[in-house]
């Protein structure tokens, strides 16, 4: 029996703890996050838990109004060490939640803390990492050097300067940070606010954008931009895939919004169909990787999102994805130069089969160039990454799998590779205990290429990390 946070914390099988030992230590490329750029280049330091841990983490803000903490104690103007008391004391009942799991780990990894988190050690704990932070030491850059982070990569919208990019870019940092291009506000055409992006995205670039083209050509102008500051990838997000590639159709959904009127919903579909498409050609020929995250429900509390704002933990798992319209696009895509390096994910489970398969037809030229993306959101949990690997595994080749990501606000959700390492071996390990593959060298060099060596050479293929 494994005692709770030991080193075989949700490590199965000797044969995994072997893998991991083999793992743990291996340094960490963040292809994918939401990290600040101002508040890494600030140092910014953090002085309680409750900044820490409970500032901007949407997955902690579910599991206290779950338990039926007041919003004041959530995002509201409540005293700090009230509001880590009602995180103190919501934790218990989640067991199972990887919430509940990641907690506890980040207490491990960054304050040496094993004991659970719960009203009767909730004192103890407050004093203990307050002790800790005290002397400013929990710093936006301690922290991602201290966790191993050899590269952060930003989500950034086009229309930015990168100014603290370039900042950071000018000092000697024993890690990069790194923008990614995400072009969502041009591509989402039915969103509130679409048409007033379009005039500053084209004042950013000095266009006057009015066509279909004049925005593809305002965002080459932005990617470009990018990748002189060494973007590596971009990233796209939206509900699900939809549209045949109706050009007429994507230029009347242009024109009657730049005027304030509202396109039908296939207009909009052929409007992102087409922008879509023709930023994937661009990715293609800049060698920029396309991550694609789709398969979300956004802001389904109305009222607490005109509360609070986006980004607040009000969004849920979509329907199945749409495989007939991604292969479609896909296919437009590849007939017209060839896909970019791509990785998509999904929120819904069920997708993942029909995904993989989907993305299986466009592969060649390089190893692992489309494939499925890590457990995402409300699927980076012990299950939904073992459902991930294994299909992964039966739909393709796991040792080309790119690993884990962040996808985080925090500067300490670092723990969560560690997460990920820990089952990832744990089914590896579970695979040769059985008898389906040998135990040898080369699982363990699968184990490290997925942990970190693969997303390395993945994102730094097209030359832009630096």
């Amino acid at each position: 029996m494994n005692a709770f946070m030991s080193d075989g914390y949700l490590i199965t099988n000797p044969t995994a703890e072997r893998l991991y030992s083999a793992v743990r230590d291996l340094p960490i490329f963040d292809y994918h996050c939401h990290l600040v750029p101002e508040e890494i280049y600030s140092d910014r330091k953090f002085f309680n838990l409750t900044e820490l841990w409970l500032a901007a983490d949407h997955y902690k803000w579910r599991v206290m109004r779950q338990a039926g903490v007041p919003e004041r104690l959530v995002t509201g103007d409540a005293p700090a060490r009230e509001k880590f008391d009602a995180f103190a004391a919501a934790l218990p009942e989640f067991v199972g939640n990887p919430v509940y799991h990641w907690a506890h780990l980040e207490l491990k990894k960054y304050f040496g803390i094993v004991k659970p988190l719960s009203p009767a050690t909730a004192d103890e704990i407050w004093s203990e990492t307050e002790r800790a932070m005290a002397d400013g030491s929990f710093s936006a850059r301690r922290l991602i050097e201290g966790s191993g982070v050899k590269a952060v990569v930003t989500t950034d919208d086009p229309a930015d300067t990168l100014s603290f990019h370039e900042k950071l870019a000018g000092e000697n940092l024993p890690f990069a940070v790194l923008p990614c291009f995400r072009p969502d506000k041009a591509i989402n055409i039915e969103k509130d606010g679409f048409a007033e992006y379009l005039s500053a995205l084209g004042k950013v670039c000095g266009r006057n954008i009015a066509t279909l083209s004049d925005v593809i050509a305002a965002l080459a102008d932005r990617l470009d931009y990018f990748v002189a500051h060494g973007a590596p990838a971009a990233d796209l997000s939206f509900k699900n895939f939809a549209g045949t590639g109706d050009v007429a159709a994507a230029e009347r959904a242009l024109a009657k919004r730049l005027v304030g009127e509202v396109p039908d919903e296939r207009e909009c579909a052929e409007y992102s169909f087409a922008v879509t498409k023709e930023l994937a050609k661009l990715f293609r020929e800049r060698d920029v990787v396309m991550q694609i995250h789709t398969g979300v429900l956004r802001n389904q509390n109305g009222r607490r999102f005109e509360a609070i704002g986006a980004d607040c933990g009000i969004d849920s798992v979509g329907d199945a994805l749409d495989i007939e319209a991604a292969g479609r696009l896909f296919d437009a895509v590849e007939r017209e130069g060839g896909m970019p390096r791509t990785i998509v994910y999904t929120l819904n489970a069920p997708s993942y089969y029909p995904l993989a398969t989907m993305l299986g037809n466009f592969a060649g030229e390089s190893r692992g160039k489309l494939q499925l993306g890590a457990a995402w959101w409300f699927m980076d949990h012990r299950d939904g990454i073992r459902e991930q690997l294994k299909i992964f595994a039966s739909t393709g080749g796991l040792g080309y799998f790119n690993g884990m990501l962040t996808d985080s606000r925090s500067f300490v959700s670092y723990a969560r590779h560690d997460y990920f390492r820990r089952i990832l071996c744990s089914v590896l390990g579970e695979w040769a205990e059985a008898g389906e593959c040998p135990a040898d060298e080369t699982l363990v060099g699968i184990a490290r290429n997925i942990c970190y060596f693969n997303a390395e050479k993945f994102f730094a293929a097209g030359g832009n990390v630096r």
